[in-house]
């Protein structure tokens, strides 16, 4: 796992309200405002499923990627680890994430996920995080999509619905 310190509870915080706020929240559209974000690599298809209790644990496909200077760069593979919290409306997770691109490369982040129940069994979630080593470090993340969940042993998402991932310029 990686350390939580308050200036990094705090950037994460602040980052999740400005996704939020760049309309990432709205989840049924496509957050035009950091769509038009210059983006290292950004990913509009996709999708992931999690089971969160105590423990948060994914796994997911990237699709239809593009990453300017790597043209070869189309599509990847996500895996997600790490704790969950469960509230009555709201569950949150915390995790190491490891995305394997089908070049071979490797980005390493750690992300804050939402996931809010909308109407029935469907879902609405939102992502943010940072790139902690590899292809495109140092990097801001920002995802956001749309599903299903139920509740077995565990909380169960499947979200396969307008998964967009994009990773942006952590110098900037």
């Amino acid at each position: 796992m990686f350390p939580t310190t308050p200036r990094r509870l705090t950037a994460g915080a602040a980052a999740l309200a400005g996704a939020l706020a760049l309309g990432l929240g709205t989840f049924g559209s496509t957050a035009a405002s950091a769509q038009q974000l210059p983006a290292l690599v950004r990913c509009t298809g996709g999708s992931f499923t999690m089971d969160v209790n105590d423990a948060a644990t994914g796994l997911g496909t990237l699709t239809d990627c593009s990453a300017p200077g790597h043209p070869g760069l189309t599509s990847g593979v996500i895996t997600m680890s790490g704790l969950g919290t469960i509230s009555d409306t709201l569950v949150t997770t915390t995790t190491t994430d490891k995305i394997t691109w089908n070049t071979g490369e490797v980005t390493n982040l750690t992300e804050v996920r939402e996931f809010v129940p909308t109407l029935g069994n469907r879902v609405r979630e939102a992502g943010t995080g940072d790139s902690i080593s590899g292809l495109f470090h140092p990097s801001n993340e920002e995802e956001f999509g749309r599903g299903t969940q139920s509740v077995n042993h565990a909380h169960h998402y499947n979200i396969n619905n307008g998964l967009t991932v994009a990773l942006f310029d952590g110098a900037l």
